[in-house]
């Protein structure tokens, strides 16, 4: 039976559609209000010519969430999406040393003995422990940790000696591998964490371990294929878009909202709303929250490239500077520019064919770079960044005659994730992921609450990968239901 109360959600990102699909699955009248003319956010497809790019996330793991996603609202993933392994998962490019790393167990583990004899023992007990680790942490997840008390549940004292409290992720690395590389190797995932691993806690080794443990996935077409197949379910599920509408603010009586504004001056009405939006780029001076305090995660400079080449790369590559401790220092702390860069580059025609024609390819390169806290003047640094991290490629890859190869070429600086994306300071991974801003501590706990509200996607919990946006739409839909069952 359909259920006519009305939902607003506001931002068709992962998470927007995420609440979307479950929610219109159970009969509830679906809005999803988006301020662009596309679905995905930092998710979506950016196209250029005959060239193909994810604009954001550049690979999936942890297929399973997705998958239950889908099956709670009675589908296949598989009947959308097409999941292809990604295999070398990277190939990490030291100045002394190159070497691949694979989704397979004995794959990687027969590289380790290869390159590093006689630390094949740590990485078996690396992932032997993060196994029960995982194990433990995950049902944390499904916690809100909206008061102290959720801290003193049996499963989170259980998990407790898993969280390594105390130690950063390098401490913990350093119980497993005596080679700087291999512990860097197992850190590099805090990139999509914005943060540096001498920084993160010691409990996200799990985010490295699930890499290893669930694989590594590419769907053909792109990482905005998933998007797209969660649009589709919503729409067969008789849900609405509307695009080119953006929320700007709430109309609100004591703690209710009864109404959302648009930019066009209309307003939304609406029996409970979902805000997809970056919390703390939606956070008013109304609010409680001291924003400048908190800690924030670091930038992107992103250029895409479709080459009318086809390079010999793996599907990603890393290139590591000479000190990438003094490289994360400058991102995360002093907010400086490096000379000496990490560099991410993204490859998807190794593993797909449809990104780009025949014998060309799309190119995504990633370079951390510090939020808009550091006041750097991208218009004034992009040309001479641009060029530096182009002459590192060409170095370090061998590849002189890159830029020759140049057809299209579009650059996303912290500045237009901040403008254009509406990311608070262009961080664009939220929050640091720190103690002291997760759990009741997080800000979204803080903020006003209004019983008709609920806070989804990267901005409403400690992470920013996919998998954990889905489960968080996954709790905030619980969540609502149990707050209807409470007022029937």
């Amino acid at each position: 039976m359909e259920n006519k109360k009305k939902i607003a959600i506001i931002g068709a990102g992962p998470g927007g559609l995420a609440a979307g699909m479950l929610l219109s699955q159970l009969g509830y009248q679906v809005n999803i209000y988006e301020k662009n003319d596309r679905i995905g956010g930092r998710t979506a497809l950016h196209k250029m010519g005959k060239y193909s790019f994810d604009v954001g996330p550049s690979a999936l793991t942890m297929t399973h969430v997705l998958t239950s996603l889908f099956m709670d609202c009675n589908r296949n993933i598989l009947d959308y999406v097409a999941l292809l392994p990604i295999n070398p998962i990277h190939t990490l490019y030291f100045k002394d040393i190159t070497f691949p790393l694979y989704s397979d167990y004995s794959a990687t583990k027969t590289v380790i003995k290869t390159y590093f004899p006689g630390e094949e023992d740590g990485f078996d007990r690396f992932m032997k422990e993060n196994t029960k680790k995982m194990l433990y942490i995950s049902p944390l997840n499904q916690f809100n940790y909206s008061s102290l008390f959720d801290f003193f549940r049996p499963t989170t004292i259980r998990a407790l000696p898993s969280l390594s409290l105390g130690r950063s992720l390098m401490d913990d690395l350093a119980r497993y591998f005596n080679s700087k590389y291999l512990r860097i190797a197992f850190s590099l995932q805090m990139r999509y964490l914005g943060m540096s691993p001498w920084d993160i806690p010691a409990a996200y080794s799990i985010i490295p371990f699930s890499e290893y443990y669930f694989g590594t996935f590419h769907p053909i077409g792109g990482q905005n294929k998933i998007v797209e197949a969660m649009q589709q379910v919503v729409m067969e599920n008789k849900g609405k878009f509307y695009f080119n509408s953006e929320v700007t603010s709430f109309e609100t009586n004591g703690n209710e909202i009864t109404g959302a504004m648009l930019a066009s001056g209309q307003s939304i009405k609406a029996d409970y709303y979902f805000t997809n939006l970056d919390f703390m780029y939606s956070l008013t001076n109304k609010t409680t929250v001291k924003e400048k305090e908190k800690e924030y995660s670091a930038s992107a400079f992103m250029l895409y490239l479709g080459l009318k080449t086809v390079l010999p790369f793996s599907h990603q590559s890393i290139i590591f500077p000479d000190n990438y401790r003094e490289f994360a220092n400058n991102t995360i702390h002093k907010k400086n520019l490096s000379k000496d860069l990490a560099i991410h580059i993204t490859n998807p025609s190794a593993t797909d064919n449809t990104m780009a024609p025949i014998n060309h390819s799309s190119i995504r390169i990633m370079v951390s770079v510090p939020n808009n806290t550091s006041n750097i003047d991208w218009k004034e640094q992009t040309p001479d960044f641009r060029q530096l991290i182009l002459d590192t490629v060409k170095e370090r890859l061998e590849v002189p005659d890159l830029e020759n190869y140049i057809e299209e070429e579009y650059i996303i600086t912290p500045t237009d994730w901040e403008e254009k994306y509406h990311v608070k300071y262009g961080a664009i991974f939220g929050l640091q992921h720190l103690w002291n801003q997760q759990g009741f501590l997080h800000p979204t706990k803080k903020a006003p609450k209004f019983k008709n509200l609920f806070v989804i996607g990267a901005g409403a919990m400690a992470s920013s990968s996919l998998p954990f946006i889905i489960e968080n739409a996954q709790i905030a839909t619980r969540k609502f239901l149990q707050k209807e069952k409470k007022s029937k």
